[in-house]
């Protein structure tokens, strides 16, 4: 009887881990300064590649077209504190709705953030950030290990040249003219 209140907040917490989802924080650095800012506050689940904007601070344009970073914060075996994002222009973040893509990797987590333009944006649809989740999936994998035939001097041989009908089949022509000579001629 001691343990079942133990077992029932192990199943809640079991419960509230698979039904939990991850949030990150978009950085933005721009080139000027010595540390980041944060942008967004996003929370996505791996599972169902849903996201949802927690929160969103655009930079003030002052220079349209200054450059800043975009990313965030990993960790690494050799570091772990890595920077990991890309560059983009002020003007991005700041004229339209930006579109992040944040890639996860093998385990769920981001590994990059990257900024792309979005279509429904320009058509007025969205109103904010919007978020596109990558997930890490195979791609077609090329055909390797297979031999290659060259030749003694090195180089591939190369393919014969097609024949002709005629090349092909004068076996025919011949079975066919011999047959119609040696038939027996009529009375």
């Amino acid at each position: 009887m001691r343990f079942l209140p133990t077992i029932l907040s192990a199943v809640s917490l079991l419960i509230s881990v698979t039904n939990a989802s991850l949030s990150t924080d978009i950085l933005y650095w721009p080139l000027e300064s010595s540390h980041p800012s944060v942008l967004a506050r996003v929370s996505y689940d791996p599972a169902s590649l849903k996201s949802d904007v927690i929160s969103y601070h655009p930079p003030k344009d002052d220079q349209s077209d200054s450059l800043v970073r975009i990313g965030l914060y990993t960790s690494t075996p050799t570091n772990k504190k890595q920077w990991v994002g890309s560059l983009v222009s002020l003007s991005s973040l700041t004229a339209s709705e930006p579109t992040f893509r944040l890639h996860l990797g093998p385990a769920n987590e981001i590994y990059t953030i990257s900024l792309s333009s979005s279509s429904a944006s320009a058509q007025g649809l969205t109103s904010g950030p919007q978020i596109d989740l990558v997930s890490n999936e195979s791609g077609t994998q090329p055909h390797l290990n297979r031999p290659v035939v060259v030749g003694p001097d090195g180089q591939t041989p190369e393919k014969p040249e097609e024949k002709s009908l005629l090349q092909k089949y004068w076996w025919v022509l011949l079975i066919i003219t011999f047959i119609s000579m040696s038939g027996g001629g009529g009375e």
